[in-house]
């Protein structure tokens, strides 16, 4: 694939703005299109059982507030030469996002994290969160700080259909940046404990589970050469076992990864994510950029 629009949603906040310097980057590198979009919020008030909107008047206000910013921003975006377009849109923002990026056949969106919490605390609050419920366009989620554009991509993988999407867009990713390309498993070692229970069981134990390292790396070593055929001799593949999210995080951390990436399983969305419940640890801790991708 190539990364021809990516979709930049903006609440202007200062995380909002690292994700657009990140993605403008990006798309000098891709020559690729950029949308910034803004979906305002209209407050309501609540008073005891009553609740009040703002009339015409204050929501033309935010209205044309909105606009302002949104024709700052564009400024900057012409100022760096990159083709784009800007959109306001009312409504609930995951929905909006989800339907502009139908409607434009976005590649992928570049969304930021709001503070101290990491992606825990997602720009427009849970936002974020519900994009990644609803949208199956891959998402690239920048923490503060994140802005540096991907030198190592380590790429969570477990044979499914989501984690090869995301192995597919990190290499149109690596096909512009380049830099190494790291492929992770992990995996449960089932016959770990067995291997101290006595001579005959522990021999045999130790055999199988030799067996299913050996398995597992000539598999992945087969999938590194399907996905990066031009890149499979120099793309290291990693077997990790005990806490899968510690473990990943630890590679990150060694190989030097300025983006992590991972597949999502759809239904469930972030609940869901390529090695279960280890996404929220990578959600949370994750130092990097993170790519999130459901399948096709």
């Amino acid at each position: 694939m190539k990364i021809n629009q990516i979709l930049v949603p903006t609440d202007f906040s200062e995380n909002a703005q690292s994700a657009m310097g990140y993605a403008v980057a990006l798309a000098k590198q891709c020559s690729a299109k950029v949308h910034l979009l803004h979906s305002p919020v209209v407050p309501t008030y609540l008073l005891m059982d009553l609740s009040y909107s703002p009339g015409p008047e204050a929501v033309t206000r935010i209205l044309n507030d909105s606009q302002q910013a949104l024709d700052a921003q564009a400024e900057r975006l012409a100022d760096a030469g990159v083709e784009h377009f800007t959109a306001i849109r009312e409504g609930t923002a995951h929905e909006v996002i989800r339907d502009y990026a139908k409607e434009h056949d976005v590649d992928l969106v570049v969304m930021g994290t709001h503070g101290r919490s990491g992606v825990a605390k997602l720009m427009y609050g849970s936002v974020t969160e519900r994009v990644v419920k609803t949208v199956h366009t891959p998402i690239l989620v920048v923490p503060p700080g994140g802005k540096q554009l991907p030198s190592s991509i380590l790429i969570c993988y477990d044979f499914s259909g989501p984690a090869k999407r995301a192995a597919e867009v990190a290499a149109a990713i690596h096909d512009v940046t380049r830099g190494p390309l790291h492929l992770v498993h992990s995996y449960l070692d089932v016959w770990g404990e067995y291997t101290d229970r006595g001579a005959v069981v522990g021999e045999a134990a130790e055999k199988r589970r030799q067996a299913l390292r050996l398995g597992l790396q000539e598999m992945l070593e087969a999938d590194a050469e399907e996905l990066f055929p031009a890149d499979a001799e120099t793309t290291q593949v990693h077997l990790v076992t005990g806490d899968p999210a510690e473990s990943i995080l630890k590679i990150a951390d060694d190989v030097g990864a300025t983006l992590v990436c991972a597949g999502t399983t759809g239904k469930s969305g972030i609940e869901r994510l390529l090695i279960g419940s280890v996404a929220r640890r990578l959600l949370h801790e994750s130092k990097v950029p993170l790519l999130l991708t459901h399948d096709d």
